[in-house]
This record gives C-alpha cells, structure tokens and sequence, in this order.
C-alpha cells in the first residue's frame, strides 16, 4: 500500500496533537519510507489474541474508505495537478490503495519502462515496483499525494514549469471595481472667492462565462459649470488558447510594441501569451553549454547570486532555463564534479527588449478599426508581427500593417555579442497618402544597445531613432496628419503648463492649448540615453536623456534627468535634477533634495512613523520647501497618516492633512489642505463588489486576477498577506489579485481560529488563469474539540488504531489507548462511526450528547465518557 504521511500539526489544532500522543506514545510502531510498503506495529506490546489480529489488520493503515476522492498531486514537491482519485481495495486482507495508471504517470513527465506502456489503460500500477527508488505517499486528511521520482526518470522540462492540468480556469461571476474622488474648493484670486465641485468615478467591470473574460472601462465625471459626463472608454472580450500558449481578444484593445509603436484600435487581436511561459523562458538569456566529467552540479551566479543549480550527467550539457535575476550580467559558470574538483568559466551575457530564447515564438495578428478616444479619423488595418529566438544568441522580427491610406513593414534582429553587450537594428519603410493627395515613401532606421559592466557597476542603453527621409511616417504619424488638417493647415493641441489654476488641481480643468503649421511636423530623430552606476554601499547615480526632433520646424522635445539616491542605516535621501522643453516653447529647469528618517532610528519602539524633507527651485515655480509626518496604524497597518508643511511661489504657506483606512470591503481617504489663496477638502472611496452563486462580497480594490474564498463559518478569520481582509458572515472574502499560469498561496491566519471552529487544512495552493475569478473553498467544522473515553456495550474498549468517521465519512479521529478519542467539530446529536475491520461486528456508534459553550472550556475541550454502541 501507499505510504501515508502524518500532518504537519499546528496548536490550535489541538484535536491531533493530543490523539497523536494517545495513539503513538501507547503503540510503538514504524513506518517504511518506501513507496507500496507496509506499516508494521509492533505487536509484542499488545496481549490478547483478538486485540493482536485486529492491530495486525489496522496496521495496513486504511484511514480513507474505497471510493473516488479530490486530490492535489505533487511532483517531487511541485504541485502538477488537482483531480478525482480512485481508492481501490482489491482483497479483504489488502489495504486501500490510489489507483494511478501507466498514462496517467506519463501525463505527469515520468519515464516508463518499455513494457509498462503497452499494458490496459485502466490498469492501476504501484509506482515503486515500476521504477528503482520511486515513492508514492499520500495524505488523506488534507488531500495531497506525493510522487517522488529520481530525475533521470523524468523528461527534462523547463525550470518553474507547471503542468496545464493543474491551471483554474474560474468560476462564473461578475465584478464591478470601482474608484471614486471628490473635491471641493474654495480659493481666492483677486479678492474674489470661488467655489468649485470635481467628482469623478471610474468603473471597471467584469463578468466571467467559462473560459471567456467580459471587461468594460466607463467613467463618470461632474464638475461644476460643467455638466456631468458619461463615458465608455473600453469593452472587450478574451480568452486564453492553452494549446497554442495564446490568446484572443475581441473589442478595444492595443497591439504591443515589441516591432511597431502600440497602436490602441477595436477589432479582433490573437497573439502569443508569454505569461504562460514558466519564468525561465520569458525574456532572453543565452544557452550555457559545457562539459561534465562525472555526474556534476553545474552552479551559476550573476551579481554575486547564486541564480541557478542543477545536477547534469557525464558528457555535454546544454541549460536553457536559466532565469537571470537582472536583463545583464555575466553569468559566472562552475561546474563541481563527484570528486569535489571545480571547473569554472563565464558566459558574457547582456539582452535588449525585443531578443527570445533559443526555440521561443512571439507573434500578434491584429484586425480592426484605429481607435484611441480622440482622433475623429479611424482607418481599417491590419498588421502581423513575428520573433523567433535561434541559435548563437540571435533573434531575427519584423512585421507587416497595411491600411486605409498607409502600408509599412519592418524587418530587424536581435544578437548577445557576449563582452560587447547586446544590439538590435531594424530597417522601417513606409508608403502614405497625405490627405492633401501627395504620396510619401521613406525610411527609419532603429538602433538599441545594452550592456553591464559589472565591474564598474555601470549599466547603460543607448537607442537612436533616425529618419532618413522627411517622407517617412508611422501609423499614429499618419493617422494624425489627417485628423488635424483644418482649411489647408494642421492643427497642434498641447497643454500649458505655464497656465496655473489655484486650488484647482491639475485633473479637474482642461488647459488645452491649440497652435497652427503650415506643414505637418512628422517625426525626424528620436535618441534616448540611460545610465545607472553603482556606487560604494547603496548609492546611486543615474542619468536619463532623450530628445525627439520634428521635420518641418526646429522644436524638439527634450528631457534630461539626472539624480543621486543613498542611504545611512534607515536615512534615504537624494538629489535629483531636470531639464525639460517642448517643441510649443515650453522650458523649466528644476532640482530637488529630500531626506526620509524613520523615527525607528532614534527609538524601536517608533518604527512606524517617519519624518521627510523636501526642497526645491525650478524655473516656473520658484523655491518650494515641506516637511512633514507619516506613519502608519492598527494591525496589518491598516490605517495610514500625514500631515505636511510647506511654501511654494504661488500659495505661500501652505499645509495639509491626509488620513486612509484599508478596510475588508474596501478603502476610503480623506484629506484637507489650505494656504492663503485656497482651501481644499478632498474624499476618496474604493473598492470592488463581486456577485457569484454564493451571493455578494464586497471587497477592496481588485486586480484583472483574483480569488474568492469561501470558508463558512469562520467570519472574522483574515487572509494572509492580505491586509485588512477578512471572511465575512456570509461566509466569503477575496484575495485581491493572483499572478496568473503561477503558483498562489491562499491562506487563513490560523491565530485568528477560536474554539469551536475546526479548518483541517488553512492553506490551498492554486493556479489561475488570464483573468480568472478562482474559487478556494476551505472546510471548516463548527462545533466544539471533545476528549472522549469510550467504552463497547460489553465495557472492553474499542482497539487501539480503530478509525473515527463522522456521517459525511470523513475521517475524524482515531482510538487511543483505553478507549480515548479525540474530536473536532463536534455538535450535540452528531453520530460517529467507530470501524476497526470489514466484519459486521468491527464497528460501534458514538452519539454526542449536550455539551457546554466553547467558551466554557478552558482547556479549548470537553472531556467526556461514551459507550460505543450499536451502528
């Protein structure tokens, strides 16, 4: 029979711990480690014939009844798939065991012997008597079973890969997430006072059906003077194709910009989902190859950590699942051989945006109409793009749009050229018809580099953007000429920032500018520059550039930042400089320093307040300086506060006040600030409702992916990792948001389940899907924990090793010595069967009778004796 394992106990699980040391500390036993092997008791402690024979047939341990049961099953510690298991018992004197067959063992990757694949499908297999040093334990009382398989039986998957048998596709719900400011003004401009509302609502809905993801972005804004405004900003349909790693959407969307620039459109999109791929095939790294003399550990580092580790057999070795903890550095290679001698060398190793992995696709195909909420000119398209990762650290793209008025394509590839870093190139042509008549062909050259120099701690990207004839155009390019042409000349929207609203903020007013050319300003040279160097400690230094210049005129928009961040024990501080214009005529230079001291640096006792500084001078603005307060309160630090003081050149003195709350069905802040000019009083709800078969919970803020937890009876028991969440009194709560095609822990705080509240297994893991709305139902038994001494209608006790089963065959409990039981989650006139063998005399009945309140026993149970009667 399969070995079982014994649960893991925890203390307020009280009901195990005491039976584990009434059972064990009475029957002196031991359990093989080997799958299919049986547990053996000593019997020499026991006297009596009948009480020997009936430990001899316990000892086969049949603690769950024949029958199909829910199971999560691992591999090797990795969890590979969640399903229905059959419990077999083929003979009276046989133990109950899992029946898994040849198919089944090779879905999960194992290599089977030759004639083991040929044999009936149905036919159940014992792993252990199939493959050398193979084991299969399971644990009936929270549902897992263990497969564990040397590796050189299993087929070579990917480092992090999950099985899709074990991907949560959802439940059928519905979701409204909603987000919804206030404020009210009242400021003063030439000794005339003004009043002023902005209310603002966002809501982002949902409703799942099967393996199909229905959203839809909407706002709703009122201001004063300004009517109120209703707006749908995006519906959509989508669902993810498993088998092909992609996924379809239908409605409004964007394309990615992995060849061409985003463009956002409705239509139907079908595209590679990369969020399927275990983390280590996402992204690029190089193959590392080598050379094993013996059967060897091959250890990899990257920036002083140890990021990989494998075992790999004597001759060549090829690992393709390296998971790089930054996009460059050199991957540091040694290969530690059975005799302990080392072999070690480096892989240069740098990447840039658009490479794959060796063997990996990329692609989008996109259909639709341009859209993107402004432009009245929306043209039909469609566009393709492809990458493929190949050997020798080479990624070759490109793309095809075609369109109304416009066609491009874009041919381009990727390479790692080891110590020289990484480099992409791609070539863009473009054929448009101007709204004027004229035809414009041209070309844009595209250039990104990367590299890390570790030793100097410096990481730099450099990307040019240069188009070599004035006739090029991209697709927003072309799509804009057109929307702006007005009467023979283009219109120029922007913004002003030079326009100040006091007490206004910056949301609430529209301070659209508009300016006219003779010539549409198309894109001409784009550079962009990033370095980041590391300095001694936790210092930083970085600098960002980019410049973006226009045909058809001299304007350009230009930013340079460029800043210092540290810290000294718990004190950060920094020092950041800007310089920025727009092709309009716009110019500001600014620099700020601010210093950030948690007061846990004067007292530990005052670890959750913190004191910062700011200050400051820019061109627009003048000198501006503030300081302030901010910290946190309540358990999980639910509550947040701050207070701050400062001066800037159009207000003057100036202060403020913030307070927030993260409640289980939501989160609310308010805040109040004022100066000489103005006063503002500000308000902040949201949150998220769910509606599923079980009724409605209300929720904080949610994410595209999220679990609903059901675990009735235990209102007031809060998530982990989950502040200020707990289950309500229907029964429900919701873990906000889940990585999807990964591994989530859904867990219950185990501290806060009181008396009379039994959950066996208080954490689940689960794997959702894009956009699933996974349900994770925990068991729970109300009722109270009882120590019963029990006795047969005869006045000998039941044997020791006999199985408890509550009415729904559960098991609850298994006899100590004397008779002594102990039970959870047991309520008056509960009736329990007592089952020591498969003969019609093996088996008794316990009723409970009427027991005190939970809060009535001080030691978390209530002792009691029971005679064991007739089923």
């Amino acid at each position: 029979m399969a070995h079982k394992r014994i649960t893991t106990l925890t203390p307020k699980r009280l009901v195990r711990l005491i039976n584990g040391v009434i059972y064990f500390s009475a029957v002196p036993f031991s359990f093989s480690h080997m799958a299919m092997a049986e547990e053996q008791f000593n019997t020499s402690f026991i006297h009596g014939d009948d009480n020997i024979a009936q430990v001899a047939a316990l000892s086969s341990g049949d603690d769950i009844l024949p029958g199909k049961y829910p199971f999560d099953i691992y591999l090797n510690g990795q969890r590979i798939d969640h399903r229905d298991i059959e419990f077999k018992k083929d003979a009276k004197d046989t133990p109950v065991t899992p029946c898994l067959t040849a198919q089944d063992y090779q879905d999960y990757g194992v290599k089977l012997p030759g004639d083991m694949k040929t044999e009936g499908a149905a036919q159940c297999y014992a792993l252990s008597q199939q493959i050398s040093g193979a084991k299969l334990s399971y644990d009936a009382a929270i549902q897992r079973m263990d497969l564990e398989v040397p590796q050189i039986f299993l087929e070579p998957r990917p480092q992090g890969a999950i099985s899709p048998k074990v991907y949560d596709r959802g439940i059928n719900a519905g979701f409204v997430n909603y987000n919804f400011s206030g404020n009210h003004n009242n400021y003063r401009n030439n000794a005339n006072d003004k009043t002023s509302d902005y209310y603002f609502l966002s809501l982002n809905n949902g409703i799942n059906v099967g393996n199909w993801r229905l959203r839809n972005n909407s706002t709703l804004n009122q201001q004063s003077g300004a009517g109120t405004h209703w707006n749908t900003v995006s519906s959509w349909a989508e669902t993810d194709i498993v088998s092909l790693r992609s996924r379809l959407v239908i409605g409004q969307t964007n394309t990615n910009n992995n060849v061409f620039d985003s463009i956002q459109f409705r239509g139907v999109q079908i595209s590679s989902a990369n969020d399927m791929l275990p983390e280590s095939q996402r992204g690029y790294a190089p193959v590392v190859r080598g050379v094993a003399s013996t059967n060897a550990r091959v250890e990899i580092r990257q920036n002083g950590y140890t990021i990989y580790s494998t075992n790999v057999p004597p001759g060549p070795f090829a690992l393709t699942d390296i998971f790089p903890s930054t996009l460059s550095g050199n991957l540091n290679v040694t290969v530690i051989e059975a005799n302990g001698s080392r072999t070690s060398f480096v892989v240069p190793f740098s990447s840039v945006p658009n490479m794959l992995r060796e063997g990996i696709w990329d692609y989008q195909m996109t259909a639709g109409k341009y859209h993107d909420g402004t432009t009245k000119y929306q043209p039909k398209f469609v566009q393709g793009t492809l990458s493929h990762g190949m050997a020798y650290d080479i990624t070759p793209y490109g793309g095809v749009l075609v369109a109304e008025n416009y066609r491009s394509a874009v041919v381009g590839m990727g390479k790692n050229m080891g110590v020289w870093g990484a480099v992409s190139f791609d070539m863009s042509y473009s054929d448009t018809n101007l709204v004027n008549g004229d035809d414009k062909q041209g070309e844009s050259f595209r250039f990104l580099y990367s590299k890390s120099l570790n030793d100097w701690g410096t990481e730099f990207q450099i990307a040019g953007y240069r188009y070599s004839t004035s006739g090029y155009y991209d697709f927003s390019d072309a799509v804009a000429e057109r929307d702006r042409y007005e009467n023979g000349v283009y219109r120029n929207d922007y913004y002003d920032e030079n326009d100040r609203n006091l007490g206004v903020p910056d949301w609430a007013e529209s301070r659209r500018r508009t300016y006219y050319t003779s010539r549409f300003n198309n894109k001409r040279q784009r550079v962009e520059l990033s370095i980041n160097q590391r300095i001694a400690g936790n210092s930083t230094l970085y600098t960002n550039i980019s410049n973006q210049s226009y045909w058809g005129g001299s304007g350009q928009d230009r930013t340079v930042q460029t800043g210092f961040n540290s810290s000294y024990k718990n004190i950060s501080y920094g020092v950041f400089y800007q310089d920025s214009r727009s092709n309009y005529g716009y110019k500001d230079r600014s620099i700020n320093m601010s210093v950030s001291i948690p007061f846990s640096f004067f007292s530990r006792y005052s670890s959750d307040m913190t004191a910062s500084f700011n200050a400051g001078h820019s061109k627009q603005s003048g000198n501006t300086y503030s300081a302030g307060l901010s910290g946190t309160a309540l358990d999980d630090n639910r509550l947040n506060y701050a207070v701050q003081s400062g001066h800037d050149r159009y207000s003057g003195q100036t202060s403020s006040a913030n307070v927030g709350y993260q409640g289980s069905m939501g989160t609310v802040n308010a805040g109040y600030s004022y100066s000489n000019d103005y006063q503002q009083s500000t308000l902040g709800v949201s949150g998220g409702i769910v509606a599923h078969s079980g009724g409605v919970t209300l929720t904080q803020p949610l994410q595209n992916t999220f679990v609903l937890v059901e675990a009735k009876d235990a209102k007031g028991v809060r998530l982990e990792n989950q502040p200020g969440v707990a289950i309500d009194r229907f029964g429900y709560a919701v873990m906000t948001s889940a990585s999807p095609y990964r591994h989530n822990r859904v867990a219950l705080r185990t501290e806060d389940i009181g008396n009379g509240l039994d959950i066996p297994m208080a954490a689940r893991d689960v794997v959702p899907t894009y956009g699933a709305i996974t349900r994770v139902k925990f068991e729970t038994h109300t009722g109270q924990s009882l120590l019963v001494h029990s006795k047969l209608l005869d006045g000998s006790v039941p044997p020791i090793g006999a199985n408890v089963f509550s009415a729904d065959g559960k098991n609850n409990g298994t006899v100590g010595t004397n008779g002594d039981i102990y039970i959870s989650g047991a309520s008056a006139g509960d009736r329990l069967l007592v089952k020591w063998g498969s003969d019609a005399g093996d088996s008794c009945s316990l009723v409970v009778p009427e027991l005190k309140s939970a809060t009535e026993q001080l030691m978390g149970y209530q002792e009691l004796s029971l005679t064991c009667g007739k089923p």
